[in-house]
């Protein structure tokens, strides 16, 4: 990224709202996080390490460490507000914790899986995001995976209209209007670039995985990734 992106700016919240206002924003954020954790639980080892890029408020993370009691994580986050709300949520777990300060672009440790949710949406250039996972696969041990949870949007077209339809009904159940649904778009837009699912596999499988996958997908919201031969 060209800038250090900041939640509080981007969303309109601090971090100690985020947890809730997530999930009026996003619909299946639950479901998202328990699908990456059930794909490491099956595929990685009951002691692996696992680097979670953009980590927020922990959330994803603290899911890993509950359902996977010998896994260790590192959390990396170039917003140290979040990274404090990172440490305070992972307290119970800090012998099993990593926290770092630091961007996409940084040197990413060994590791046996990498994940992201609602992160790697704010790379701006598809050459860039590429170039990240070629990082992430130089980065995992033979067998690794990566997996990531965020929107996947198609820039126009019958396929986006019906995911924005689903995505303002959302909203709309939460008490928030069209229009201001409309607004949060537009801010949002000026940070955030989506691709569609089929290019998002491309760049995945042109950066050396040779399989990659949807493991699971509603409307918009998908997880998906890859394993390292």
């Amino acid at each position: 990224m060209a800038h250090e992106h900041r939640v509080a700016g981007h969303l309109g919240v601090q971090p100690d709202e985020y947890d809730r206002t997530i999930r009026t924003f996003i619909p299946h954020y639950d479901r998202m996080l328990e699908t990456i954790v059930h794909w490491l639980a099956a595929n990685i080892p009951a002691d692996g390490y696992v680097v979670d890029l953009g980590a927020g408020t922990g959330a994803l993370s603290a899911a890993i460490l509950e359902g996977l009691p010998e896994v260790r994580v590192q959390l990396v986050d170039v917003d140290p507000s979040m990274l404090e709300t990172a440490t305070a949520r992972c307290a119970d777990h800090l012998g099993r914790v990593d926290l770092r300060r630091g961007r996409f672009q940084d040197e990413l440790p060994r590791c046996d899986a990498v994940v992201a949710t609602l992160a790697l949406h704010h790379v701006a250039e598809l050459e860039e995001k590429r170039e990240l996972y070629r990082a992430i696969h130089t980065a995992l041990e033979p067998g690794g995976l990566l997996a990531v949870g965020d929107l996947l949007i198609h820039p126009d077209g019958p396929e986006r209209r019906q995911m924005l339809r689903d995505w303002y009904a959302h909203m709309a159940a939460h008490g928030i209007t069209e229009e201001e649904a409309e607004g949060h778009f537009g801010q949002w837009g000026e940070e955030d670039y989506y691709v569609g699912l089929v290019e998002e596999l491309e760049l995945i499988r042109a950066a050396g995985f040779r399989r990659p996958d949807c493991f699971w997908r509603d409307g918009g919201i998908c997880v998906y990734g890859g394993f390292k031969a």
